[in-house]
């Protein structure tokens, strides 16, 4: 493994230390302020999955994933205290998919679960650093061009590094958009790790607020060789309507 794969890790701590230095406050438990947010992603999946020596090509609408979906969750959980905070976003879906062209499919569960830890460095500005569990069980399986039968199954877990930024930027007094931007992997989990997720918020009351936005995802994340192969290099994209309690 190089230095290189390290650097993201350096540059990390030393923005932590230098907010730190920083911000003098002292943080006091009555003014912690928490929310609470759970939220659907209308998910579309587009990329490739390898279990062992069988890769499909995975290519979903959020029909296809609704239709082939067990059960699911997804939700925020934050809290603050002055300039800092932490976060939680929990994600879990148990479904199915499809790949019409080599007569196979997918199907299994996927789950991610970040928790990040928040400071904020200007009015609406909040930059973050943390780690995303992943969790993906496959099973897959296809019929070749002479009619046999392949599948394969594998679980993988592991956990990607994460740096990023969300700001905040109000339009009037009851309106607000968020763009939310993050990188992780560094080769030390994933190969590559990122989000982008745009949405707008609207403040039904001092403590509701209604959003709605677009997030994208993307995991390249590979290990072992031959019959221990392990891909997932997937594109998961989608709108997201959520609403956000704070109390």
């Amino acid at each position: 493994m190089t230095l290189d794969r390290f650097r993201p890790l350096h540059l990390l701590a030393g923005l932590a230390c230098a907010l730190a230095s920083a911000v003098s406050t002292p943080a006091s438990a009555a003014d912690w302020q928490f929310s609470a947010t759970p939220y659907l992603m209308f998910p579309s999946m587009s990329g490739d999955a390898q279990v062992g020596p069988l890769r499909v090509d995975v290519s979903t609408s959020p029909g296809d994933v609704f239709s082939n979906l067990n059960w699911g969750f997804m939700g925020l959980l934050e809290a603050h205290n002055g300039v800092w905070g932490v976060n939680l976003d929990l994600t879990y879906m148990n479904l199915d998919a499809t790949d019409d062209r080599a007569r196979g499919s997918i199907n299994g569960h996927q789950g991610a679960y970040s928790a990040t830890g928040l400071v904020r460095v200007a009015p609406g500005l909040d930059v973050y650093a943390g780690m995303r569990v992943n969790s993906l069980g496959l099973h897959a399986e296809s019929f070749d061009n002479l009619g046999q039968h392949r599948s394969g199954s594998r679980s993988r877990t592991w956990v990607d590094p994460l740096i990023g930024a969300r700001a905040v930027l109000p339009i009037g007094d009851t309106f607000d958009f968020t763009l939310l931007v993050d990188l992780g992997g560094f080769g030390i989990g994933s190969d590559v790790a990122a989000q982008v997720w745009p949405s707008f918020g609207w403040k039904v009351s001092n403590s509701v607020k209604v959003s709605a936005g677009y997030r994208l995802i993307y995991t390249d994340y590979s290990t072992g060789e031959g019959a221990n192969r392990f891909v997932y290099d997937i594109t998961t994209f989608g709108p997201t309507l959520g609403i956000s309690i704070s109390f």
